[in-house]
């Protein structure tokens, strides 16, 4: 692994800091397609929290706060036109993820 500043080292806790975008990563690391469609992030992720009328809510946290973070951070790549996503791979949130799930909760 790379040695890495103490900027992007915070840049990638503040991406895991939020259980949405945990599961979001974890989810498109083990998607058998590069590009997933938004549709099933959000069905993903109503299945963790499955609260009634949670959908709605899923679906503008997504398309306005976490995707946003993660194409920002290059983590991610959107497109709009096909309303599909995809994981670029980060090699520092991949141990930081995994360090996470080895030592804590899922959440």
């Amino acid at each position: 692994m790379q040695a890495y500043s103490a900027a992007e080292i915070d840049e990638r806790f503040k991406l895991l800091s939020q259980y949405e975008r945990r599961c979001l990563i974890r989810f498109l690391q083990s998607a058998e397609t590069d590009s997933v469609p938004i549709s099933d992030v959000v069905s993903h992720l109503q299945q963790q929290d499955p609260a009634p009328n949670k959908r709605d809510e899923l679906t503008i946290a997504l398309h306005h706060k976490h995707l946003p973070k993660l194409a920002a951070a290059d983590a991610i790549q959107v497109d709009s036109s096909s309303e599909t996503v995809r994981y670029n791979g980060d090699e520092l949130l991949d141990a930081l993820l995994e360090t996470s799930e080895k030592y804590g909760s899922n959440n």
